[in-house]
């Protein structure tokens, strides 16, 4: 079998009725809800906005962040803070806002947010989830973390799509070199201890040509069941790279984040019960 038909098979099982533990979903949420309150606190918190129309963006981002984290009406909050923060992607296009809004990395983690929404992330790990246990009569059938998981998949494609599309920008002369490299690093090291990377040029050219085949290889392996946890393994090291080298802000840690998509909910449910000194409980999916 080819390996586009292996891909495409990979994906068709995947399916809009996938259904398993809704404990990847569950945490992937609260994750997303922290890292909006960290990329966003210094620019829509009250001291640092200039007029009624910053103030109400963050007070929406805020309630809609909050929420999230917590896991009430879990899917209609991470929907809503998805919204808030595309909107400000594209203020920051427009430039109508901050610059730095319009950076890639806004752009994902508010996909991220929406995509997110298409699953049943509220029934693990959230107040929706204390609810339905504590509105269960006497006798009654708690409701089990289980539910849709396709939005998942959708992030996976979305983490798959990113990878291609960065590796695709950084496919020319000036990339593979190496100078684009050490134009960064001449901008973020001149006058600090990693200075003396700047020395070796082919070290440069080195690291640039292993990044740009790592993330060619990323976009295909991490969709392959037979090289995910290969993938998995060297895309959070790259990226625990990227944000110990660079100024990524909350990059790297947003995919890391994302990389519980690509994990059988199954092992994460069983994960989560063995941490909490629990009998792993029977898992269909």
């Amino acid at each position: 079998m080819t390996l586009p038909q292996r891909l495409s098979d990979t994906i068709a099982a995947w399916g809009p009725d996938a259904e398993g533990s809704t404990r990847p979903a569950g945490l992937m949420r609260m994750a997303l809800g922290c890292i909006a309150f960290v990329r966003f606190g210094s620019d829509l918190a009250p001291w640092a906005t200039n007029g009624p129309i910053g103030l109400i963006l963050g007070v929406l981002l805020f309630y809609f962040a909050f929420c999230t984290v917590i896991g009430s009406r879990s899917r209609q909050s991470i929907a809503g803070l998805g919204i808030m923060i595309m909107v400000l992607y594209a203020l920051g296009v427009t430039r109508i806002g901050l610059e730095e809004w319009s950076h890639h990395h806004v752009y994902v983690l508010g996909i991220a947010c929406i995509l997110l929404s298409m699953t049943d992330c509220g029934r693990s790990f959230s107040y929706d989830r204390y609810r339905a246990v504590t509105d269960t009569p006497p006798g009654g059938v708690i409701p089990a973390e289980h539910g849709m998981l396709w939005g998942q998949r959708l992030i996976a494609l979305q983490l798959a799509a990113l990878y291609f599309w960065t590796a695709v920008d950084k496919t020319d002369w000036a990339f593979v070199s190496g100078q684009r490299l050490e134009q960064t690093f001449v901008w973020i090291h001149s006058g600090r201890p990693l200075e003396v990377l700047l020395d070796w040029p082919v070290m440069m050219a080195l690291a640039s040509i292993a990044v740009l085949v790592v993330e060619y290889w990323l976009a295909v392996a991490i969709l392959l069941p037979k090289w995910r946890k290969a993938a998995i393994f060297i895309g959070l090291t790259m990226h625990a790279s990227f944000y110990v080298l660079l100024p990524v802000n909350t990059y790297s840690i947003t995919v890391m984040v994302l990389y519980l998509a690509l994990l059988d909910p199954r092992a994460v449910h069983g994960f989560v019960d063995r941490m909490l000194g629990q009998r792993p409980a029977e898992v269909t999916q």
